[in-house]
């Protein structure tokens, strides 16, 4: 998407601008009409040395369970981090929960310049009404710019009850968040044929969840390369009495909560992902992907049009209306690389990818492309790993 102020853009009336109340949305067209390709990257730009009128401190939920900080709440911080670091504000996280404080050195280290804790028997298990309660207060404290949560359960969940405690605009489920004279936003349509790109350009704060994989946790040297945390950086939030609490949950009082099986197979988290696409004929192909999975200790990925068809589970699907990833090694085999599926996985360490069309879009983005049918090269992969195997 080419580099247009905001100004200019809503003069050529292609920026169709929604109340900041609501779910804003701007379609940006060119002058046949068509959409202009989104920006699917992280993408941070400084204008006058500012974000745009934005303030210039963000605020992230930093997620638990058990009391232990998920994943997505390091690759929010990561995110946050570096774009403090350019706006010249802070990054700050909320972290609510049961015997949580001890994780709140976690966050400092991930790249938050403040924490606020809410640490609580009250805050074991989640609720709307307690947490929405709580992250209102840490974020009057600070007036951020920006809040960033995951688009987790838990997060889709509270970003609009904050969005409507803050007064606040909100853009849900993003895959992309980057500046041009405000914040923008991209996200699939609700018929995941498009990318949505969303603005706020008024000002106000702008809440932003993003799916798990868009933003990545510092690196090492990051890491290594943060200024020791201010001796007050961890401060602790004032919490409700138990009577006041019940009230915030609107009279509703938990009485258990029964952990689930934790799934062992979430992409999200793999090293090495072997994927799929309509190319691979059937279930049978997905058999064979599997084998290739095992040997390479990953796990198996979908497009969308093997779901369709019903191939493979829901949890498999990588792409715009699926999943997010950034897996050392993504193994494409008969996926065409439409738009649709390559926004979720374009940020992979290394692609790799099988296609008998020497045409298939998917060669754009691969490190390796290999022009074939995967009934036949599949087979001779899954032989040499075996092999390799076999010397070790």
């Amino acid at each position: 998407m080419a580099d247009i102020l905001a100004l200019s853009l809503l003069k050529s009336q292609n920026v169709h601008k929604i109340p900041h109340r609501m779910d804003i949305r701007c379609f940006l067209s060119g002058a046949d009409g068509q959409e202009d390709a989104p920006c699917e990257l992280l993408h941070f730009k400084l204008i006058g040395g500012l974000l745009s009128t934005m303030q210039n401190d963000i605020l992230f939920f930093a997620e638990q369970r058990n009391g232990r900080i998920q994943k997505i709440s390091l690759e929010l911080a990561g995110g946050a981090k570096r774009l403090a670091a350019q706006s010249g504000g802070r990054s700050i996280a909320f972290l609510p929960g049961r015997d949580v404080s001890a994780e709140a050195q976690i966050l400092l280290k991930a790249g938050a310049d403040a924490v606020f804790t809410a640490d609580s028997p009250l805050l074991a298990f989640y609720s709307t009404g307690l947490y929405g309660a709580l992250m209102e207060q840490a974020a009057r404290n600070v007036n951020p710019g920006l809040i960033l949560l995951g688009s987790t359960t838990i997060g889709m969940d509270l970003a609009p009850a904050l969005a409507v405690k803050l007064d606040a605009g909100l853009a849900a489920d993003c895959t992309g968040l980057w500046v041009e004279d405000g914040v923008r936003m991209a996200r699939p349509s609700l018929d995941g044929i498009t990318n949505d790109t969303l603005c706020c350009p008024d000002g106000n704060t702008v809440i932003v969840t993003l799916r798990p994989g868009v933003l990545t946790p510092l690196t090492k040297e990051e890491a290594l390369s943060l200024p020791a945390p201010a001796a007050d950086a961890v401060q602790e939030l004032k919490l409700p009495e138990p009577e006041e609490a019940l009230r915030m949950q609107n009279g509703v009082e938990l009485l258990k909560a029964e952990l689930g099986v934790k799934r062992t197979d979430d992409i999200t988290a793999a090293r090495v992902l072997v994927a799929g696409g309509r190319g691979m004929g059937g279930p049978a192909g997905f058999e064979t992907l599997g084998r290739i999975a095992a040997l390479l200790g990953g796990s198996v990925a979908c497009s969308r049009a093997c779901i369709e068809s019903g191939w493979a589970d829901t949890s498999c699907q990588v792409g715009q209306t699926g999943k997010t990833v950034r897996p050392a090694l993504y193994l494409a085999c008969g996926i065409s690389g439409a738009f649709q599926h390559t926004t979720g996985m374009e940020g992979s360490g290394l692609i790799i990818s099988i296609n008998k069309n020497p045409a298939a879009p998917i060669f754009d983005i691969s490190d390796l492309g290999i022009v074939g049918n995967v009934e036949v090269i599949l087979p001779h992969l899954i032989q040499a790993l075996e092999s390799y195997q076999t010397i070790e």
